[in-house]
């Protein structure tokens, strides 16, 4: 394992990812595990446990302002946890007997749908009627999950948001995928939790945001431990990138209920699609 590693890329990818993971609630995975491997050339079960260690940081930050501001569904989140957790440790003992080659192509794969989501897509425009209807449930089958309910002050638009929480088996069975996917790649799960509870259990973006960094915490603490214990986190690697991970989501979670920008949204898919493809052309031994 190379020990002259470059503090200074250390430094930066590590804001980068605390600002922008936290302003989307994907973790900074997807910035910090590519560039530990490509630009660094770190083993990749090292990149994996400097990375998961990083997003702890990340989470446990953007967290606290989150919650202090209200937008956190406390609720969703635990339940969801009582999945996350079993995937995040299944995730982690996997990632032992699968190859750096296989590990590399998933995460790649994994990337380009990551980036499709990430583009900015054209919304219809609704009446406030009809997104009321939309988004309401029938009394009946919504009040086994009633308690899930949440509501949030939005500053952007200077009201009180109140949703209702949809699908909560489905949130469950991707809530172990994403744990998986966490220990397995290093990258939080965010990227599965944010869709997934977004369209599918139609809670508001920045609800399912503050809450994916919650989920994350959990998840990522889950995994840390098992590749501290295998010898997988070095110090002088992850000191740096906490340090400046810690900086940026403080930042990211400050700005996230102001910041949605469609160009931002843009340079993050492109990144992440160039990265997966490179990715993929290392693990073909097409890229060197």
């Amino acid at each position: 394992m190379p020990a002259d590693v470059n503090i200074w890329i250390l430094g930066g990818t590590g804001f980068a990812a605390g600002l922008l993971g936290s302003m989307l609630g994907v973790g900074g995975g997807v910035i910090i595990f590519p560039v530990l491997t490509l630009a660094l050339g770190l083993p990749i079960q090292y990149a994996i446990g400097s990375s998961l260690i990083s997003i702890v940081i990340n989470a446990c930050t953007a967290t606290s302002v989150y919650i202090r501001c209200h937008m956190t569904n406390l609720q969703l989140g635990l339940l969801l946890s009582c999945a996350l957790v079993p995937g995040a440790v299944a995730g982690a003992f996997l990632a032992a007997s699968l190859s750096s080659p296989i590990l590399t192509i998933i995460f790649g794969l994994l990337m380009v749908y990551v980036a499709y989501l990430m583009m900015p897509k054209r919304q219809r425009r609704f009446t406030p009627v009809q997104v009321e209807e939309a988004g309401a449930m029938p009394e009946k089958e919504h009040a086994s999950h009633a308690w899930l309910d949440a509501c949030y002050y939005d500053p952007a638009i200077n009201q009180e948001t109140a949703y209702q929480v949809h699908r909560p088996a489905v949130g469950l069975a991707a809530g172990f995928f994403a744990g998986m996917i966490s220990s397995l790649l290093g990258i939080g799960g965010g990227i599965i939790n944010v869709p997934v509870m977004n369209r599918l259990m139609k809670v508001p973006l920045k609800a399912t945001i503050a809450t994916s960094a919650l989920l994350l915490s959990f998840t990522t603490m889950t995994g840390s431990v098992i590749y501290i214990f295998n010898g997988y986190v070095v110090p002088y690697i992850v000191a740096p990138l906490i340090i400046c991970v810690f900086l940026g989501a403080r930042l990211g979670a400050a700005l996230a209920h102001r910041s949605h920008s469609a160009l931002l949204m843009w340079i993050f898919a492109f990144f992440l699609a160039v990265t997966a493809v490179l990715m993929i052309l290392k693990a073909l031994n097409i890229l060197g």
